[in-house]
C-alpha cells in the first residue's frame, strides 16, 4: 500500500467520525428543554387584600415566607406535594383582572398590557396557595388565596 491510499482511508474514516459527532451535537443542542418562567422556587413576600372586609394582617401571617416550587415533574405548594402537575396558561386582560380580583393592574404594579395566568392542576388536590399565578413580562408575580393576592418573588 502506498501513502496516498493510507491518507484517503484516514480522511474517509475521520470524516465519518466528524459527521457523526456533528449530527449528535446538533440533535442534543435542539433537545435541551428550556424551563418555563414560572419553574423554580418562589417565596411569598407581601399580602394584598382585594376585599376591604378581610383583615390582611391575620391572613398573611401564616402565608408570608411560604415557598412554592414548580417543575415539570412535581410542584410543592408549602407543605403539599403535587404529583404530575399540569399547567394551563392563558392571557388575562386588565379589565378581566379588575373584574375577577376587584383591583386594577396598576395597583399591583402591572402595566396596561395583558397578564399571564397559570393554573396548576394535580392528580391529588392542589387548591390553596400557589395554585394560581399571575405575572406580566416575567417581572412581577402574584398568587391568590381566598380572595387575597400575595406577591411572590423567585429565588435564585
Amino acid at each position: 500500500m502506498n501513502i496516498v491510499s493510507h491518507i484517503r482511508r484516514f480522511w474517509r474514516f475521520h470524516s465519518l467520525v466528524i459527521g457523526a459527532l456533528s449530527v449528535s451535537f446538533l440533535t442534543l443542542g435542539c433537545a435541551v428543554h428550556e424551563p418555563a418562567f414560572y419553574e423554580g422556587t418562589w417565596v411569598v413576600t407581601e399580602g394584598y387584600s382585594v376585599d376591604a372586609t378581610n383583615d390582611i394582617d391575620t391572613k398573611t401571617q401564616p402565608i408570608l415566607g411560604s415557598s412554592m416550587t414548580y417543575s415539570s415533574e412535581y410542584a410543592k405548594l408549602g407543605q403539599a406535594l403535587c404529583e404530575m402537575p399540569t399547567y394551563t396558561s392563558k392571557q388575562v386582560s386588565p379589565d378581566a383582572l379588575k373584574t375577577s380580583y376587584h383591583v386594577s393592574p396598576q395597583e399591583l404594579g402591572f402595566s396596561t398590557g395583558s397578564i399571564t395566568q397559570i393554573k396548576l392542576a394535580c392528580v391529588n388536590s392542589a387548591d390553596g396557595i400557589g395554585a394560581t399565578l399571575l405575572f406580566q413580562d416575567h417581572s412581577l408575580a402574584y398568587t391568590t388565596v381566598d380572595g387575597s393576592l400575595f406577591k411572590i418573588e423567585k429565588t435564585l
